[in-house]
């Protein structure tokens, strides 16, 4: 793993949180392909390497089992955000629509984001089962 010595720091990865203690270090050997499904999980889980698999051994029953209910939580915290923004704007159509009895054209376009977000959620509910 030569090549990846001082690569920890890619754009947009976290660094694992710090280690109380003194720091010791560990020689990974792996094959290509292998390297290659760690480095797709860092991508998507957007963690290092090095969490993913003192994660994996240490904490979880398999090594993407933790980094990725921790990116799943992610984004469904960031859809429950999404939805409380569009809830209010729900909100302020619905007063408009009931103090002007006409349904407006904004409050089309907020219910189809509505939809999209729902199955966004249903999609990322659906990956808590695999």
């Amino acid at each position: 793993m030569g090549e990846e010595q001082g690569s920890g720091r890619r754009s947009g990865r976290r660094r694992r949180a710090n280690i109380e203690g003194p720091t010791l270090y560990v020689r990974v050997s792996m094959s290509e392909a292998e390297r290659a499904r760690l480095f797709a999980l860092e991508e998507r889980t957007r963690r290092s390497a090095s969490e993913i698999l003192v994660s994996g051994a240490l904490y979880a029953r398999n090594a993407e089992s933790l980094a990725e209910r921790r990116a799943l939580a992610s984004e469904l915290m960031a859809a429950r955000r999404y939805l409380a923004a569009l809830s209010n704007n729900v909100n302020q159509l619905a007063r408009r629509a009931n103090a002007t009895d006409e349904f407006p054209e904004e409050a089309r376009v907020a219910l189809a984001r509505v939809r999209v977000i729902a199955e966004r959620i249903n999609g990322l509910v659906e990956g808590l089962g695999r």
